[in-house]
């Protein structure tokens, strides 16, 4: 398999759909955070025997919540990573280019370092 250089498109790419994700799991957990609100005041309100049961179902919804904030935090710390990942990559690239800039604008004043850069060149 030939490998090829990165393109910065993918992983910008890759940042926003993890963007949009997270910000979907944010908006989930509002939502159940709401509604464990509304079945825990249910649950209250209900008389003994079933409240009893509303309320276990209730803690083990609210502990689901709680793996799934952790889970939105991974994510979060995940995105993060891999937006030092693309920084790195960028100032990489910059280097690279400057890099390749520099041999250029030196060979062209001083063609006899081309034997110290290349030094297999016929030349």
């Amino acid at each position: 398999m030939v490998h090829r250089p990165a393109d910065s498109r993918l992983l910008s790419n890759l940042l926003q759909q993890e963007k949009e994700y997270s910000k979907q799991l944010n908006q989930l957990l509002e939502s159940s955070n709401a509604s464990l609100a509304s079945f825990t005041a249910y649950a209250a309100a209900s008389s003994p025997p079933g409240s009893h049961v509303i309320m276990s179902v209730a803690g083990s919804l609210a502990g689901i919540d709680e793996a799934l904030k952790r889970y939105a935090l991974g994510v979060d710390e995940w995105r993060e990573t891999m937006r030092s990942l693309k920084d790195a990559e960028e100032e990489v690239g910059n280097i690279m280019r400057d890099r390749e800039i520099l041999c250029v604008v030196c060979l062209s004043f001083f063609p006899c370092l081309i034997f110290v850069f290349f030094p297999e060149s016929p030349g």
